[in-house]
């Protein structure tokens, strides 16, 4: 059975909040575990004209159907995998999680790669889940983050 789509404003605004999100240099994952299984794919006009977008956009269709979706079995296995390393995310009624929602943001660099390379892509940017969330420099301070020069050079 395939995923529906995702269509409404809210859904997105809920996947982009609440969700994971995992970059990598063709495309952006946001990953949020629902009641549902759906998917919905973005190209923005940065991407290129109406040509390349849509290339990208099929890209991404091929690559969700072969990495998230490629049967029910799977699709739980993967599902019940993110919820005990992510955490659920905030679900409608109680329900459990027992889906997962994606939305892939393409990105420029998508036209110069065929699906093996977007599949090969998604596999490694799921398998960078385990890893912990990189510490961010404190930002408040104008020069946090950056190497202290010694003094009277």
């Amino acid at each position: 059975m395939n995923p529906r789509s995702l269509t409404r404003q809210k859904d997105f605004q809920q996947v982009y909040l609440e969700g994971r999100k995992l970059v990598t240099r063709t495309f952006v994952l946001h990953l949020l575990p629902a009641p549902d299984d759906a998917k919905a794919v973005v190209a923005s006009k940065k991407v290129g004209g109406a040509v390349q977008r849509n290339r990208a956009k099929r890209l991404l269709r091929h690559m969700l159907q072969a990495v998230f979706f490629p049967g029910s079995e799977a699709t739980v296995k993967k599902t019940a995998w993110f919820v005990d390393r992510v955490g659920a995310g905030p679900q409608d009624d109680g329900e459990a999680a027992t889906g997962l929602w994606v939305v892939a943001v393409g990105r420029r660099p998508i036209l110069e790669r065929n699906i093996h390379d977007v599949i090969v892509d998604a596999r490694a940017a799921l398998a960078r889940l385990d890893e912990p969330d990189r510490i961010e420099p404190d930002r408040t301070e104008p020069d946090a983050g950056r190497p202290q020069q010694p003094e009277g050079q």
